[in-house]
């Protein structure tokens, strides 16, 4: 019974290795997020509303056709703050208006 348990052990061990061993398909986490800064950056440079908020901006990227790829499909409100605190960080604002201010100035 013990060497069942130890055999049982061995291959349910092996199965959760494999699991967390792959990749998961598509593209790999910096490549997609530095694909969704370059995609934000755009949109900043084309943007005219110097007063739009950061869920006004999140939804108007949420709905852009770039994004609608399976690839995007965990773009969500958190990352989207994540990659805007990046940016700020990138571009030295602290705001959402300086931010455009200084894309637009760069482009």
């Amino acid at each position: 019974m013990l060497v069942a348990f130890i055999f049982a052990l061995a291959i349910s061990s092996y199965k959760v290795y494999m699991i967390f061993s792959k990749p998961e398909p598509g593209l790999d986490i910096t490549t997609q997020h530095l694909q969704l800064e370059t995609i934000i950056i755009d949109f900043l440079k084309k943007n005219k509303n110097e007063d739009i908020t950061a869920e006004e901006l999140f939804a108007l990227l949420h709905d852009l056709d770039e994004l609608q790829d399976d690839a995007y499909k965990n773009f969500n409100q958190n990352r989207f703050n994540q990659l805007l605190q990046q940016l700020f960080f990138t571009y030295d604002v602290r705001s959402l208006p300086d931010l455009i201010t200084s894309i637009q100035r760069h482009a």
